[in-house]
Formats: structure tokens, C-alpha cells, sequence
């Protein structure tokens, strides 16, 4: 009987084997190599957030307003030199202390907005409890987390209404494609250019943020869909396909061995990398050893034949988890793309 075990966690373990290319998170910083857009809305419900264990998230929310990079009556949006940096420098994730999201608690190491995170942060894992399975639910909710909140994002403008030219400025992007202003540098917001993105509310961004949680407080997910249209359904729909296959344990008739890399981990176990490279799959020596018996004949067959030519036998159990990281796929079906 062979049985994979899980999967290390995110930072090392004392007295386990280390393989070559294994990743860890610096622990000051954990996941939180990342600065959220925040809709309008969360934006007024942090505001409005009267617990003292929101106090500290609510004083970097304030900050990110006064500062005012990416602040519009959209929300607060990803400063433009960090979302450079963060797109250049993809090492640094879960490594760079600098590049800490603004909201984290360092000394509790906890997010501050955490009640009221968005579709992002809401929905991100470094590992899965179900390997791609998982990962493609998770990012099917991410999809349809993200089309609610545009609809809702749209909503509150359209209902607060800071005039036409800032209206402007959130539906027409510009042609000459993302450019750093020194502003942007600087992590600052140029005075002439807020003053035309928020039209009316110039100066009273608070306001306008708090109006918008108070729109959005009371809508029903009925409301929120039809606010969302064609596109909320559709990402609806694709959340009850994945939450379908993430509630099934059926095996494939036919299994083939899937795209991965293997590296040794001592001398017994291996890590099998395959959907995501933060989620790696350790499994004993032997049993990767016959993996080739999974070539596309029907599993029954692969099993059998593992049984009789290897002497080993695997269970059930451990075939599915083997599909659920994609180190074996249906061989009647194309690859997922989960990675």
C-alpha cells in the first residue's frame, strides 16, 4: 500500500529533507507580497468599521486616501511603480520585505482589513487541499468575486455620480498604454489630475467612499446579479461546474502520466511538481517508479499491471490525489491549464 503524504508547508520544517528548488516564504511576510485594489465599497465599509480590532487596518486605508496614488471613486487601486514592480520582479513574492502590502500587522502578522478583503485575497491559496482541483474552484470564485465587485464598483459611481469628466476618466482608458508620471514614482497623487477624477467629491473622498458601502450594504445577491448582467452569470456559472468537480472523487476510466518536473527529496521520497510550483507533491520513490504504467490504457489495466509486474498495491485513494495534482490526467481529455 502506498500513500503520498502532504505537502510541505509554506516555511521550512526543521528535521525534513530539503529538495534543490524548494520554495519558502520569508515568515515576516509570509503571502502578503501583494497591495490589494480595494472597490469603493470595502473601501466605505472599513471606514465605517467601528471595532477596535479594525483600527490598525483602518488607519492604513486612511493613509493609502491621504497618499493618493490610485485613489479615484473607483476605489483605491494598485499604486502603478508597485504593480510594475510586483509584475518584474516574481521572485520577490513571499520574499520582499518592502513589498509588504500596507495592510498587514506586523506585530500580530495578520491583515488589518482582513473582514473586508477583496476577490484576490479572498480566494488565494499557496497550496490546495485538493491540488488543481482546488485551485480551479478557488480561481473560478476569484472570477466571479471580481465581476460582482465591477458591477458594484459601477453601481456606486453611477448612483453617486462625480460628474461627467470623472466618469470619463474610469471608462476610457488611455492608448499610450501604462506609463510612470514622476508622481507615480513617488507613490503620490498629482493635485490637478485628483481633482478631475473626482469631479464633485474632490475633497471629500471619505464621503463619497462611505456612501458607497452604504449603497452596496443592502443589496441582495438577486440585486447583485442583476447588476452584474451576462457576465456575473456566466462566472456563476462556471463556480458551480468547479464546486461540482471539487465535491466528486470519481477516477478516470483512462489515466496518462501529465506535464511535471521530479526532483529527489533524500533517498525514498520525491517532489513532483506539476500545476503550481508553491504546491508540489511528495510522494514515495516506488510509486513514481510506476506512474509509466498510466499510458492511456484503462486504469484497471494500469493498476493490474502494477500489481503483478511492480508488486505494489495502490489504492484508490492515492490514484485520486495523484489526478487531483495533475501527475496523472484523463487521457481522454486535453490538458486543464490549471498552472
Amino acid at each position: 500500500m502506498l500513500a503520498p503524504p502532504a505537502a510541505p508547508a509554506r516555511q521550512p520544517r526543521p528535521r525534513r529533507a530539503v529538495a534543490e528548488g524548494d520554495l519558502f516564504f520569508d515568515p515576516r511576510v509570509k503571502c502578503c507580497t501583494y497591495v490589494p485594489t480595494l472597490p469603493n465599497f470595502l473601501v466605505g465599509r472599513i471606514l465605517l468599521d467601528p471595532a477596535p480590532e479594525s483600527a490598525a487596518g483602518k488607519a492604513s486605508v486612511e493613509a493609502r486616501i491621504v497618499a493618493g496614488a490610485g485613489v479615484s471613486p473607483a476605489g483605491l487601486a494598485q499604486p502603478a511603480a508597485y504593480g510594475l514592480l510586483y509584475e518584474s520582479a516574481p521572485e520577490a513574492f513571499g520574499r520582499s520585505v518592502s513589498m509588504r502590502c500596507p495592510h498587514y500587522l506586523t506585530e500580530s502578522g495578520r491583515c488589518g482589513i482582513w473582514r473586508h478583503r477583496q476577490s484576490r485575497c479572498t480566494t488565494w491559496f499557496c497550496k490546495h487541499v485538493r491540488g488543481a482541483v482546488g485551485y480551479r474552484f478557488w480561481t473560478a470564485l476569484r472570477h466571479l468575486l471580481e465581476a460582482v465587485e465591477h458591477s458594484l464598483v459601477a453601481h456606486c459611481v453611477l448612483q453617486l455620480d462625480p460628474g461627467a469628466e470623472a466618469i470619463e476618466r474610469l471608462v476610457v482608458s488611455p492608448d499610450a498604454g501604462p506609463r510612470l508620471s514622476a508622481a507615480d514614482i513617488d507613490g503620490v497623487a498629482d493635485a490637478t489630475s485628483q481633482r478631475s477624477a473626482w469631479g464633485r467629491y474632490a475633497g471629500r473622498e471619505r464621503e463619497f467612499y462611505e456612501a458607497a458601502a452604504r449603497l452596496a450594504e443592502p443589496l441582495t445577491w438577486r440585486d447583485v446579479a442583476r447588476l452584474g448582467g451576462a457576465g456575473v452569470e456566466l462566472a456563476a456559472a462556471l463556480v458551480t461546474e468547479t464546486y461540482r468537480e471539487l465535491g466528486s472523487d470519481a477516477i478516470p476510466t483512462a489515466l496518462r502520466v501529465g506535464a511535471m518536473t521530479t526532483v529527489p527529496v533524500g533517498a525514498d521520497w520525491i517532489r513532483l511538481t506539476t500545476y503550481r510550483a508553491s504546491d508540489p507533491l511528495i510522494i514515495p520513490r516506488a510509486l513514481g517508479d510506476v506512474l509509466h504504467f498510466f499510458d492511456g490504457r484503462p486504469t484497471r489495466s494500469a493498476l493490474a499491471a502494477i500489481a503483478a509486474q511492480a508488486g505494489l498495491d495502490v489504492e484508490r485513494a492515492v490514484v485520486r490525489r495523484l489526478v487531483d495534482f495533475e501527475v496523472l490526467v484523463d487521457a481522454g481529455r486535453s490538458s486543464s491549464g490549471a498552472g
